[in-house]
């Protein structure tokens, strides 16, 4: 059953080749001198190709162009430097490795419309807009369209579009998708290669643990997070599957198998500070407010690497600071998250 999952959701790639995948000839080369049509061209073939293999490329801002634009490579990368044509990559690529963490804050707006259905808008440090999430009215549980749009109303469809991130009915897990179709809508008389193209890729799944029924949880959420892995040539493996319920990131890591296709995340404990009554992470001086929401994500193998972190430093403003391998869209979908109510873990 294994396999025959991972051959669906990963593009018909079974479990036993990712650690062996043969990743030559997948990262595109410096331009060659060709113009622009036909580089274009090339690029889109080659795109169409990793997809079609399971593989989405990375962004590597400093293809055809000095790497200086952005800023140092160990510095702060410097996103209002992406041309426009480029953001998109950008926000659903892992992000650059060099920079290390790159730090963004989230403005939540939640007066007059947005009182029930708040927005959420992501940007630099530097205040370059990143995207934005608006919750959806009409949904029998919490749906965020997320969008590269500033005005509402634009983030269900159209180029804008980056995906939406949607909870089970108790709000204890939560799935980030992109701009596909939903499997469920798919015409079942198409071919299952075909179909598979056209569903929606799962970029990040997000569970929070519960508590006993009518019994307050002491002490700060547990949740954990789980992504397709990123290989170490820098592409990241493609999740799409026609069966989620079985075949998703979840499944995957409850049922045990994938375990060399995805990557999973938990949330650092804090240590309870006898002197200020409370639980307490180190955020270096980027989160200044106790709230429930604030986390810091590590691994098992790397308990002390943190490689996203988020909190309040403000009424209605949130810093959230992310590194490779997350992507923009996969942080702020965590992130995310971590706003909505959840019925059994408040």
């Amino acid at each position: 059953p294994g396999s025959a999952m991972l051959e669906t959701s990963m593009s018909r790639m079974s479990l036993s080749t990712f650690g062996d995948l043969d990743d030559s000839g997948l990262v595109a080369p410096e331009p060659m001198g060709t113009d622009d049509d036909d580089e274009a061209l090339r690029r889109h073939a080659l795109e169409q190709d990793l997809d079609e293999r399971g593989i989405f490329a990375s962004f590597d801002p400093t293809i055809g162009r000095a790497s200086a634009d952005y800023g140092d490579k160990e510095g702060p990368f410097n996103v209002a430097a992406i041309p426009p044509s480029e953001i998109k990559q950008f926000l659903l690529s892992p992000a650059p490795k060099g920079p290390g963490m790159i730090e963004c804050r989230i403005i939540r707006e939640r007066t007059g419309l947005n009182k029930f259905f708040p927005k959420y808008t992501l940007e630099t440090d530097a205040g370059t807009f990143l995207m934005c999430a608006k919750k959806q009215t009409k949904n029998k549980t919490s749906n965020y369209a997320v969008s590269m749009s500033q005005v509402d109303g634009e983030g269900k469809e159209g180029e804008s579009c980056l995906g939406k991130l949607r909870s089970n009915f108790s709000g204890l897990e939560f799935s980030a998708y992109g701009s596909g179709l939903n499997p469920k809508k798919i015409d079942q008389s198409m071919s299952q290669s075909h179909a598979i193209q056209l569903a929606r890729q799962e970029f990040v799944a997000v569970q929070y643990s519960s508590s006993l029924w009518g019994h307050k949880p002491r002490g700060p959420r547990k949740m954990s997070c789980v992504i397709p892995r990123v290989q170490p040539s820098g592409e990241r493996l493609a999740c799409r599957t026609l069966n989620p319920e079985a075949e998703g990131l979840l499944p995957m890591v409850k049922s045990g198998n994938g375990a060399n296709a995805i990557d999973v995340y938990c949330n650092k404990p804090p240590k309870w500070n006898e002197q200020l009554g409370a639980f307490v992470l180190n955020f270096n001086k980027r989160v200044t407010q106790a709230s429930v929401k604030n986390f810091q994500l590590t691994t098992m193998e790397d308990p002390d690497t943190v490689y996203l972190q988020f909190g309040r430093v403000d009424k209605d403003v949130f810093n959230m600071d992310f590194r490779f391998p997350f992507s923009p869209f996969q942080a702020f979908a965590v992130c995310l998250s971590s706003f909505d109510y959840k019925l059994c873990c408040e």
